[in-house]
């Protein structure tokens, strides 16, 4: 029994490891596809700067809806029958992108890039499958799935920019990241297929239209009756802020090459990597979630504000770890202490909301890029996590109170 639970969290980690590694392989150039004099596109109906806007927000958008509704979807019957028919819509949803890029047609690539991020939540189910999954501990778990999300955004973008170069673009133009995406989802959706036993057991109950909608619906009442989500969607925020902002804040602030922009993301994933490997091997093995939230958060805060004053390119290389390095700690941990604090047969729906925030998120950041400075965004951030820290004991206490009550 142990033997097929280590079978089915690997199976789980793949299926995780699958939707970053494509997000980073194919939907990370989309700057390339749109905006470059080789730009397949005939009509783009706006400018390139617009026509890139719109393409970024589809991704969130599909997220935002389809991640409460798969993940809901999974409670009502089960976590591998969504899976399964996730990946099948990944693995269309790419293809669909990757002819929309042979024939040209930016129509097309919009609607793609919507289903990819609605296919996107799975991930809900995935996750609420690994915390029911007995081996290791829960903060463990989650908290490796940053390792895996670390590794694959380097990884996939690595590969990516190796099929946008001759002899493969000389072949079906800027196609191949997102067959090679395709193949990443099949390879993980035949071993879900195998190697996946789901031990979650649905509630037996009838499923209608009328009474998923309800369902679905009761998502966002739990979003405002768990207030501890608030803070949560804070730091989140704050999160995506340093993530879209980072770039143009190497040009505008150091002036550095695309070249130097691309040692510095790199950098900004292993960094984020190498918390999550602490934070697997020793943080959340060593310490509850609950316990390492305000000290990481405050940590993190600490780290944006020298980061806004940095004005030497040798400071970024620590200032930027440091916020870099504890959210691969907070992230895991609010999910692990939402989890306990969530009835088991909604882990789906908590998962599923989780990832309609991380889409929302992603979607509000890149809205208040448009309207202020990079620079200004990374305070912005840095506020943000410090309110979250501000905010989490006195939550925490509130609950606790409640609890004994």
């Amino acid at each position: 029994m142990l033997r097929k639970q280590t079978h089915s969290l690997l199976t789980l980690y793949f299926a995780y490891f699958a939707d970053y590694f494509s997000w980073g392989a194919a939907i990370a150039f989309l700057a390339v596809y749109i905006t470059t004099d080789t730009t397949p596109f005939y009509n783009l109906f706006w400018g390139p700067q617009i026509s890139l806007g719109f393409a970024f927000a589809a991704f969130p958008i599909g997220e935002v809806i389809g991640a409460p509704i798969l993940g809901d979807l999974s409670d009502w019957i089960g976590r591998k029958k969504v899976l399964i028919w996730g990946f099948w819509g990944s693995v269309f949803s790419m293809a669909f992108c990757a002819f929309s890029l042979w024939v040209g047609n930016f129509a097309l690539f919009l609607v793609g890039q919507l289903l990819v991020g609605f296919f996107a939540g799975k991930q809900a189910m995935a996750q609420a499958a690994i915390v029911e999954i007995q081996a290791g501990t829960k903060g463990q778990k989650l908290a490796f799935l940053s390792v895996l999300g670390g590794v694959a955004w380097i990884l996939g973008p690595l590969l990516g920019s190796v099929l946008l170069e001759k002899p493969f673009i000389s072949y079906g133009g800027y196609i191949w990241p997102n067959i090679l995406a395709c193949i990443v989802y099949l390879c993980s959706l035949i071993c879900t297929q195998l190697f996946f036993i789901d031990i979650y057991e649905p509630a037996p109950r009838s499923l209608t239209t009328a009474k998923f909608l309800h369902s679905v619906g009761d998502i966002f009442v739990l979003t405002w009756k768990e207030r501890l989500f608030f803070i949560f969607l804070l730091n989140l925020l704050g999160w995506y802020l340093l993530i879209v902002s980072l770039s143009d804040f190497l040009i505008v602030r150091f002036h550095l090459t695309n070249a130097e922009i691309g040692i510095y993301n790199s950098y900004f994933s292993l960094s984020f990597t190498l918390g999550g490997v602490v934070g697997t091997a020793w943080i959340l093995h060593r310490w509850k979630a609950k316990n390492i939230l305000f000290w990481s958060l405050l940590v993190g805060s600490v780290g944006l504000f020298l980061l806004f004053g940095a004005d030497r390119v040798i400071e970024l290389w620590t200032y930027l770890a440091i916020p870099t390095f504890t959210e691969a700690w907070i992230y895991p941990a609010y999910q692990t202490v939402l989890s306990d604090q969530t009835s088991e047969k909604n882990q789906g729906k908590l998962f599923g909301l989780i990832g309609a925030t991380n889409g929302a998120c992603q979607f509000v950041a890149s809205l208040i890029l448009g309207g202020i400075t990079s620079t200004y965004s990374i305070l912005i951030a840095a506020l943000l996590f410090l309110s979250s820290a501000a905010l989490f004991p006195a939550l925490m206490r509130k609950k606790k109170v409640q609890s004994r009550a």
